[in-house]
């Protein structure tokens, strides 16, 4: 057996593709998938048998989304081709095989921001969301269109069972975790009535089996698992005692991390094991639950070929999967891996990550640290890294950036501080009305006990995160500086105040609910801010990496914070990555982004 290298180079990491909702068509031979790479998504086909994949160039382009998500495009009732998102606006529809596209939704604007797409049964109606905050029903072959009148601020994943249409909605102070409920309305009447609710209760993804069975995720018992819904109640699908989340924050539309067999005796679930993941199915009636494999999976789709999903893991980059049906015998048909001058993942030393938790009392803080293969030393670089969010978590799927710095002998340990997803609501919940202090604090002791575990010193010691992640980086430095040699802080949040003010209209309003007051009290806005902390954060040295477009947490909060920063006498690095947003798409970034980070922790 060839001896495994160790350092992965930067063209393996860089070269790379997003693969998002494979969905089989009506009759169950053609496959579609969404292709992303360098900021442009694409179609793609194969068959479910075999062959080749196929690029399905079409225009205007299709708004493919990255990862788990979806909404993006649906195939047509007959299999005659898919009605998608563009990502110019509007709804089009493409005939398999076709180039060019039809515009659906001649009657609004060329540029109308819609997603979500669902096709009814009949073909005849397609419902969107637009703009996040609309229902919007176009007759497929007129244009005719109509909004659905409902009283919540946002919806999300419109599904349809007959002429009947469901929807996920929420409205503020709630984000779509901390509580949603399930509306319909029938296409005739258009008049929408709430069907699930419940105060303090998530409840999403409402999926319905061929026979007109309706089930949804629900953290109703204190864990996000799949319910069947009779006569208005949720039944639980999971055997009892079963503590394991099977969801995730919903950032964007169109998850599917559970979906019902199409005889509707079985569900394919989903799990979060602790960050890492499986796939089970579970039966109905009995809820007899067997494992079909590890790894952490999403984008379900089962059909009489068996069942579809992404799969991913630390050593494994994203596959879409087929779970044969009978067998459940495991097939790839397509990788994120694509060809490149580094050569194959295989011929790389990756690691498993292994599982940890500091006792903080009357709690842990989970982490998952990942240690290079080489002779581990406290003389080698540690970065801490923290998830965005702050509702959010890095579950253990392929990171080809933790695979670069492990494989250069830095240990990288993944926190769930309070607030992170995956642990059950109550852990999720316990960071509203404690941002900025509860974050921090779990940040502060994991790096106590890394420092006590003789696994670092303060002098290699690195905080890093993005967004919400650099937010709570920067917080932690600034409250115990001698802890570290340096922050690492990406499109980071350092003022709440005009978070609160400038930020996603998405996510604005929940940033008085995380902090625990309005903005109007700035005493405490300002408390729990790193530009709070500069007199402390100018004793250690600070990198900051934003985007120029960034919209969700506009560029100057890093320009404000490094020109205070430089007043104070400390050493802080501000690089501004043009064409980018809210993270780095663009390649030369990416190995820019490569190329400072190394420099910076090396250095030191």
């Amino acid at each position: 057996m060839p001896v495994k290298i160790t350092a992965v180079p930067l063209e393996r990491c860089l070269d790379s593709r997003d693969l998002s909702e494979p969905q089989v068509g009506p009759k169950g031979e053609v496959l579609v998938f969404g292709v992303s790479q360098q900021g442009k998504g694409e179609i793609h086909t194969r068959d479910v048998s075999g062959g080749a994949e196929e690029t399905w160039l079409l225009e205007p382009a299709p708004s493919v989304t990255r990862g788990f998500g979806g909404g993006c495009f649906q195939w047509l009732p007959d299999g005659s081709g898919v009605v998608y998102a563009a990502k110019t606006g509007g709804l089009w529809e493409a005939a398999r095989g076709a180039t060019s596209a039809c515009r659906i939704d001649t009657q609004s604007p060329v540029t109308a921001s819609r997603f979500g797409v669902a096709v009814s049964a009949s073909g005849e109606w397609i419902a969107c969301v637009q703009n996040l905050c609309e229902l919007v029903v176009v007759h497929r072959a007129t244009g005719e269109e109509h909004v659905i009148a409902q009283p919540h601020a946002f919806v999300f994943d419109p599904v349809w069972n007959g002429d009947e249409l469901y929807w996920q909605a929420w409205s503020q102070p709630h984000m779509p975790w901390d509580e949603s409920e399930i509306w319909s309305a029938h296409i005739a009447q258009r008049e929408a009535h709430v069907v699930l609710h419940q105060p303090g209760v998530s409840i999403q993804q409402v999926q319905f089996s061929a026979t007109g069975e309706m089930g949804v995720l629900s953290d109703v018992n204190g864990w996000l698992q799949p319910y069947h819904v009779v006569d208005g109640e949720l039944v639980a699908l999971l055997p009892p005692g079963e503590q394991v989340e099977c969801g995730n924050p919903q950032w964007g539309m169109g998850a599917h991390t559970w979906c019902w067999s199409p005889d509707t005796t079985e569900i394919a679930i989903a799990r979060n094991l602790e960050g890492f993941g499986d796939l089970v199915v579970v039966s109905v009636a009995t809820r007899e639950m067997r494992s079909l494999g590890r790894g952490v999976h999403g984008s379900l789709q089962w059909n009489s070929a068996g069942i579809l999903a992404l799969r991913t893991g630390a050593v494994t980059p994203t596959q879409l999967v087929k779970y044969a049906a009978q067998t459940f015998e495991r097939e790839i048909l397509a990788t994120s891996e694509v060809d490149s001058t580094g050569g194959a993942w295989s011929q790389y030393e990756l690691v498993e990550p292994t599982l940890g938790a500091v006792d903080c009392g009357n709690y842990n803080v989970p982490y998952r640290l990942y240690s290079p293969t080489t002779n581990e030393t406290s003389e080698q670089p540690f970065i801490v890294w923290v998830h965005g969010g702050p509702t959010d978590q890095w579950q253990v799927t392929f990171m080809a950036r933790v695979a670069y710095w492990v494989g250069r002998g830095v240990r990288v340990m993944i926190v769930d501080h309070r607030g992170t997803s995956g642990h059950g609501r109550a852990f999720q919940q316990s960071l509203n009305g404690h941002w900025g202090e509860f974050d921090t604090a779990d940040l502060i002791a994991v790096v106590r006990h890394v420092h006590a575990s003789g696994w670092a010193t303060p002098q290699n010691t690195f905080f890093m995160g993005g967004s919400a992640g650099g937010f709570a980086a920067l917080n932690a430095a600034g409250i115990a500086p001698e802890l570290c040699a340096g922050v690492i802080a990406l499109y980071p949040v350092v003022d709440l105040a005009d978070s609160a003010e400038h930020s996603w209209y998405y996510e604005q309003h929940s940033i008085a609910v995380l902090v625990g007051d309005s903005p109007e009290n700035e005493l405490l806005y300002a408390e729990r801010s790193p530009l709070s902390k500069v007199s402390a954060l100018a004793k250690v040295k600070v990198l900051l990496l934003h985007g120029d477009l960034d919209t969700s947490v506009p560029m100057n909060h890093s320009i404000t914070l490094a020109q205070a920063l430089r007043k104070a006498g400390g050493s802080v690095a501000l690089h501004i990555m043009e064409g980018e947003g809210h993270g780095f798409r663009l390649r030369h970034n990416q190995l820019r982004e490569y190329e400072l980070i190394g420099e910076f922790i090396f250095t030191l």
